[in-house]
Order: C-alpha cells, then structure tokens, then sequence
C-alpha cells in the first residue's frame, strides 16, 4: 500500500516542509511541500536525502554491549540490565554526580529527545554537556546580558535596508542561530530592497548575491564592528531610541574609542576605504539587522564580536524595530505575553576546571575529558551526539572515554563515537518520531507545526523517552517519563504550556499553524525597560580584543551536502560527496609549491591532520579551510581544550592560527 504523509526535516532549524512516499513501511521518495507557508516549497540536498539517511545500511538495528573487549549484539533486557548495575554501583560508590550525560544537536530540534534533561535532574547530577557550548556559547550568553534573557536571538528582519551577514553563508547551511527557509529568496530580497552586506574571508555562495563583499582577516570582525559603533555614535546614532531605551551608552562609547579608521584597518587588514564605505552605508540605510554564524561563534574573539553586532543595531535604533531587527518571540514559548524573568545563567564550573563557569545549566564541553580524567566522571551517556568529531583535543578525549566504567551511546547509526562505547542503544530516528517545531523562535515567521511518525520503528529501535524510563525503573530513579507515556505525543504534550494555540489544535492543523511577525514587544520585558549596552565583562573583551599577527589561519566552513558528521559517503550527492580538502588560496599554493589534489600536512602545536588541497580563488591569501565532521582527517586533532573563553566556556575551534606545507614522504 501507497500513502503520502506530510513531515518537516530536523537535520537543521529551518523545519523545511516535505511530503513522504511510503511503501510498505519504507519510504521510497520525499519532495518538497509546496503549498506549506513557511518553507515555500523549498528543501535542501540533505533533506532530500532523509529517506536515504532512514533506510542506511549502517543504521542500527539491535543493542550492543561490549564483552571481552568487542561490542557484540545483545538482547534489550541484558543491555538494559547490564547498564543499571553498572550505574547502581556507580552510585553507591562515587554518588549520581559520577554519572554524566551529553547531547548533540539533533537532541535539540526532536522534541521527545529532551527527556534526558529530566532524566539528569532526577539524578541529581551536574554533569550535563551539549554541543551548544562548542558551537554557539556567546549567542545566549550576550544576549543573556543585554536582555537579561539567553534565549533572545536577533536576526535581520525580513524588509531591512541593510541586511549584514557576518561568517554566515545561508545559502549552504541555511543559518546557524538563525535559520532561513529558501535562503535564496530572502537573500534576493534584501539586495533588491537596499543593501546586503557579507562579512567573510570567503567570497562564499550568499557572497555571490551581496550587493557588497568584505573579506577581513578571520576574528577581527570585532574591529570592523567596533569601528562602526564608534562613527555612529559620532555622527548617526538614533538619539531619541538610545535616551529612552539603552542603558550602559557611555561605557560602550568609552570601549569602542580605540577602534580607529587606522586602528581598525591594522586589525582586520582591510583597506581604509572600504571600512568607511561599510560606515556610510549604515548611515544610508538608517536601521539595520546584523547576524553572525560559526565563522564567529567558533573563533577567539566571539563574544566581542557578537556584542558589537547587537551594539550596531542599538545605536542605530534598529532593536526589534521594522526594517531593523526582528525578535521572533516563538509561538510555543509565546514570550510576547508570557515574558521572562530576568537571570544571570552563569554558575560555577566542574571541579576539574574551575576556570571555567556553567552555562545555562551546563558544564562546559571543554572540560569533559578534564572531569574524567580527574576521577570525577565514571559514566556518560551520550544521546544521539558524536563527541569524537565535534569536541576539542580529539586524542585526549579518546583516552578519557577508555578511563570511564560506562559509556552509553544512544544512536541511529554507526558514528566515530560509537566505536568507543560499552553500550551501544539502537533510537529511533527523526522520521521514526511524531514531533512540534519548538524551537521556531530561530525562524522568520513564528509559527508551529506537528508531523505525525511517517514510518514506524523497525527491528530493535526503540525512543530514548522508553530506554531512559527502563533504565530509571531499574535503578529505582524517576525517569520523569510516567508509565501514561506510550507514543510520542505523551512527551510532546506537556511540553506547550504557554503557546497560542493548544497541541490538539497543531496536531490536526493539516500545515503550519502561521502567527504573522510581531515588532515591538521586547522593550516591556527588558530590564527597566532597556537594552543593556553596558555589560563590564563583555566591554571588558572588546577593550582588550587584539590579533596575534598569524601568517596563516584556519576557518571553519559548511558544505552542501552534508551536516556535521552525516552523509559523508555521499549520500546526499553520490555524483560528487563532500571530501575532508584543504581549500588554499592559489597564491600561498605556490609559494609552498603545492599542487592541486597534493597531499598536505596541517598542523599546531597539538597535532595534525594530512588531507588534500584544494585550490580555492574565493579565500583571501593567509586562510585556509578545511571543514569539521570528518573521522578521517578530524579538525579537532588540531584544537585544544585548554584554549577556551572564560566567560562562555567555548573552545576556539575555528580562526586559529596553522602550519601548512606538504606532507612528509615518510610519513604515508
């Protein structure tokens, strides 16, 4: 039997809507939904893949447990038993703050995967870790000190005159904190309408359609910005926005004084001129709307960076304003009405490193082989994440995973990750699981949606919402997942307290439930009443900000057909999969003598990886690029843990400076 069901793709936050050809429990084609409102009838090379993705050869089937030393194929109870006297023991003897738990970022767009958060709590363990403070610390963290809320994320609205995109390229990864259906059409429109601007020391895709390109050096964006704010507040600043609405105005006009013309051309290495011609298009425009992606968030100086960007908009008058920024206050959160209550989420850190702080209820990434290697952590489990790839200091980590009693990974499919695990938990996937677009707040458009399970699970898979309430039940722990849950939607439900419309009335909505786009609504909810463009730490890290005057950076960059670590072999695109390569810019290629295909060696004082160059005019000279998320030629041999922000707890995994040259004849 035929049917068609109606989905939306998690692999990022655009949701992109799709209809399923199902066949006898196995999806044999998804397009793109044209008629949803949001997605406008646009998918990308990876979502079109998700049926391939299901159906991988390398999917798992059954629980595996390690015994005598291989991981071999088990039957549920004895996984399931093995695990809780292990944790029993654990417990007993070192206390539930020995036990640890780390979720990737497809635990954060799948709804139901959130039961681990109450599983930690019933536990009573501290040792809670996600990829959110390896790949975007400084978001909720400025925005937690300008706003007093971490989860207000800012994006250009949609009718900008000037639209600034900075380390971003939508028209690959289709945003990062803010994500963008049919990237092209929104990109189209801020350039028709006024001016977009890219940021980047690639000339990348979304470059192609700027109406203008900049290209500084990789982690000086902050000068740039710095420069800017300093001008504005000279000559074009909102006087009136800023008198009735900023708070912290004279420090921030104190921290950014330094950043010169002169200044800001040494720092970013960008030409004079096209610094104060980015200045005179901001007075142009009047409002503006600045995004940042991984190209910053990865880097030393993300914070500052991030900051000046908000500072941009601020004094310019363009915070949740029309033609500005556009504040999505999402339909489920609904924080329009609901509001929130203002916090500093920042806390102390793991006893390991106590350098570093906890955020938003987190331990810091960075020190997770640290906690481990200290005796502090005995066992982890790991939900639908792969650490290998995505952590800093790849070796180090690898020999603390082997120090730990237990190691649960909790996956769809064979990763670098679970090649080190005790136990190993067959979950269900995305298209296995009913789900709501919680997150839409890192949307255009707030809205929500529900997809119903389009095939159901097969063999041994099983939800993490039922492994974690056998694995509770064994130990004589709450799970938090009451024994009434038996489908997806139990977990869902209670998930929506505060949304506009009930869950009953999304689920049976046959498309996006749309709410239109809501200006103006944050200033109530502020602090006092105003955005907070003061904050000491953070003026602190733009006052000191500097290069280290590096020959050679790498940078971190997307590609189309892949995310993360998935669809490595091609599955998106079998004519031409994706490949770990060092993209050079042609003149450095030669100056080293390096060929196109030649093996190089990249290499810090923490390792190396060998990998191929590609040849690339789009990078300006000094920057290479070689993407994160491959086994086989893994960036994070090059990273260390150590090297981390001390108020956001983030690595720098991307805009550090490397040695390249070709790879040594002995060395194969």
């Amino acid at each position: 039997m035929v049917t068609e069901k109606r989905s939306f793709c998690r692999l990022c936050g655009s949701f992109c809507a799709f209809i399923a050809t199902v066949e006898d429990n196995r999806i044999t084609a998804i397009r793109p939904d044209a008629d949803d409102p949001v997605s406008r009838g646009y998918m990308c090379l990876k979502g079109m893949a998700l049926g391939r993705l299901h159906h991988h050869p390398n999917r798992l089937d059954q629980p595996y447990m390690r015994v005598d030393g291989r991981l071999s194929e088990v039957k549920w109870d004895a996984a399931l038993d093995d695990i809780a006297g292990k944790l029993r023991s654990i417990i007993d003897r070192h206390g539930p703050q020995a036990i640890g738990a780390y979720a990737g970022t497809p635990a954060v767009p799948c709804a139901s995967l959130n039961v681990w958060r109450g599983f930690m709590a019933s536990l009573g363990s501290p040792q809670i870790y996600s990829t959110v403070s390896v790949d975007v610390a400084c978001g909720p963290l400025v925005a937690e000190r300008v706003t007093g809320s971490p989860m207000m994320i800012a994006q250009p609205d949609s009718d900008t005159r000037m639209a600034v995109l900075i380390g971003i390229n939508p028209m690959v990864s289709h945003g990062h904190n803010y994500f963008m259906p049919a990237p092209k059409l929104q990109l189209k429109q801020w350039a028709d309408q006024g001016e977009l601007w890219v940021v980047d020391p690639r000339r990348t895709e979304t470059a192609e359609l700027a109406t203008h390109h900049l290209a500084p050096w990789p982690g000086s964006e902050f000068a740039l910005l710095g420069h800017a704010v300093r001008e504005i507040l000279r000559d074009g600043a909102d006087r009136d926005f800023i008198e009735t609405g900023v708070a912290g105005i004279d420090a921030l006009r104190d921290a950014v004084d330094r950043f010169t013309l002169d200044e800001a051309a040494r720092l970013t290495r960008l030409p004079a001129e096209a610094l104060t011609g980015f200045v005179a298009a901001i007075r142009r425009a009047g409002r503006i709307g600045v995004v940042c992606g991984t190209g910053i968030s990865m880097g030393a100086h993300a914070n500052a960076t991030w900051f000046l960007g908000w500072a941009l908009m601020g004094v310019t008058g363009s915070l949740d304003r029309p033609g500005g920024s556009y504040f999505n206050p999402g339909f489920a959160r609904n924080y329009a009405e609901q509001g929130w209550t203002p916090m500093d989420t920042t806390g102390p850190g793991p006893a390991s490193r106590p350098d570093l702080p906890s955020r938003l209820g987190e331990y810091p990434c960075a020190a997770l082989a640290d906690e481990i290697e200290a005796g502090n952590l005995k066992a982890l489990f790991i939900i639908a994440g792969n650490p290998v790839l995505a952590l800093p200091d790849t070796g180090r980590l690898l020999a603390a995973f082997a120090k730990l009693d237990l190691l649960v990974v909790v996956e769809m499919m064979e990763t670098a990750t679970t090649a080190e695990a005790t136990h190993l938990l067959p979950g269900t996937g995305q298209l296995e699981m009913s789900d709501i677009t919680l997150w839409d707040f890192l949307n255009p458009l707030e809205y929500a949606r529900y997809a119903e399970r389009v095939v159901e699970p097969v063999a041994g898979r099983r939800p993490l919402w039922w492994m974690l309430r056998e694995i509770g039940r064994r130990i004589g722990v709450d799970s938090g997942v009451p024994d009434t849950v038996v489908h997806d939607d139990d977990v869902i439900r209670p998930m929506l307290p505060h949304a506009r419309a009930g869950f009953d009335v999304i689920r049976q909505s046959p498309a996006a439930v749309v709410g239109g786009r809501t200006h103006g609504w944050v200033a109530p909810h502020l602090p006092g009443g105003r955005w907070n463009l003061g904050p000491a730490d953070l003026l602190a890290q733009v006052a000191t900000a500097d290069m280290d005057g590096a020959d050679m950076v790498l940078t971190p960059q997307r590609q189309r057909a892949r995310v993360n670590g998935l669809m490595n072999d091609g599955l998106a695109n079998p004519r031409r999969p994706e490949r770990p390569e060092l993209h050079i810019n042609p003149g450095d290629a030669a100056a080293m003598g390096i060929a196109e295909g030649e093996m190089v060696r990249v290499e810090t004082d923490r390792g190396h990886v060998d990998v191929p160059a590609r040849i690339e005019r789009r990078y300006r000279p000094g920057v290479v690029s070689l993407p994160h998320g491959f086994d086989q030629a893994n960036v994070n041999h090059l990273t260390d843990a150590r090297d981390t922000d001390p108020l956001s707890g983030m690595p720098t995994l991307g805009a550090f400076p490397v040695r390249v040259r070709k790879r040594p004849a002995d060395n194969p």
